[in-house]
């Protein structure tokens, strides 16, 4: 029979009571994590585990889609009709400028939760 070679090859069993492993299950859902092994290793070795919350980047990117939306129904309207007045792209460029720094500030401000 062939030997597995695995990078953790140290095995360690716990023991719990019914009550110890429910609480247990309930940390490891409102941490978002299925797996025991890894829960238990961010435990230990970390001595937390990190919960991210993505959603409001989620958000985040629904509405960049939107304005992707938009800009590419622009270009549709300047392709077909051949002309854009110069007031039409600045007023593009400032609104692209402005979601930039949204975006920027939103990453930030993220960032700075998880750190």
């Amino acid at each position: 029979m062939d030997i597995v070679k695995r990078e953790r090859y140290v095995q360690k069993i716990i023991r719990l009571t019914p009550t110890e492993n429910n609480y247990i299950k309930n940390k490891m859902d409102n941490a978002g994590r299925k797996n025991f092994n890894a829960f238990a290793l961010e435990m230990l070795i970390q001595g937390q585990v990190n919960i991210v919350d993505f959603k409001s980047l989620s958000d985040l990117k629904i509405a960049i889609d939107r304005v992707g939306k938009n800009v590419n129904q622009i270009a549709k309207k300047v392709n077909e009709s051949g002309d854009v007045s110069k007031n039409d792209i600045d007023e593009t460029k400032n609104l692209l400028k402005k979601i930039e720094a949204a975006v920027y500030q939103t990453i930030q401000i993220e960032y700075k939760k998880y750190k």
